[in-house]
């Protein structure tokens, strides 16, 4: 869910034999499907809202959602991936979440720095081979995400009960979720 360009989905796809990534944004899309037509022609990619899409509940095995959740609704987006998984059915969401506390200033501050070198690092060589028409096209970008850990855990043990909440890096965490039901 908010697949963007593809990357998760096209890994999924060489382990998964029936990966459907969905986004709202219509260049993402484009470039996903582009993307792996020559190794993967079978892949569907389709531009719909998430939340308005038409999915069958309890059809999926797996749902993930990469740094996509704070685009969302996120209550109704947490319901909605729960009831499109199958009894047993894993929810698998890296986020992002707000988290300025001065508590936590100690560590974002280097992580801001770090950040922001490797972006400007790995754009810069890129820039640098690249003609203007081959520079990568950037996914829309939401910041700050609305939520900050702490919230995205409330709500994640409300929605999802037993879910297994984590704090990464870089303002991220880490949501798995198995769905009860299956022997």
């Amino acid at each position: 869910m908010g697949c963007g360009q593809g990357a998760l989905t096209r890994r999924l796809r060489s382990l998964i034999p029936d990966v459907t990534g969905i986004d709202r944004d219509e260049r993402s899309i484009t470039l996903a499907r582009a993307s792996c037509q020559a190794l993967f022609p079978d892949m569907r990619y389709v531009r719909a809202d998430f939340l308005a899409a038409c999915v069958k509940p309890g059809s999926v095995d797996l749902v993930t959602a990469v740094a996509s959740l704070h685009h969302m609704d996120a209550d109704a987006a947490l319901r909605k991936m729960a009831d499109l998984l199958r009894p047993g059915g894993i929810l698998v969401v890296i986020g992002l979440a707000r988290d300025f506390s001065l508590t936590r200033a100690a560590l974002i501050v280097p992580a801001i720095i770090g950040n922001w070198l490797h972006r400007a690092s790995d754009a810069s060589s890129r820039r640098a081979s690249a003609r203007p028409s081959e520079i990568p096209y950037q996914s829309p970008v939401i910041w700050p995400p609305g939520m900050t850990h702490r919230q995205v855990r409330r709500l994640a043990e409300r929605i999802l009960p037993g879910v297994h909440c984590r704090r990464r890096l870089y303002w991220r965490y880490s949501l798995v979720w198995h769905k009860p039901g299956a022997d």
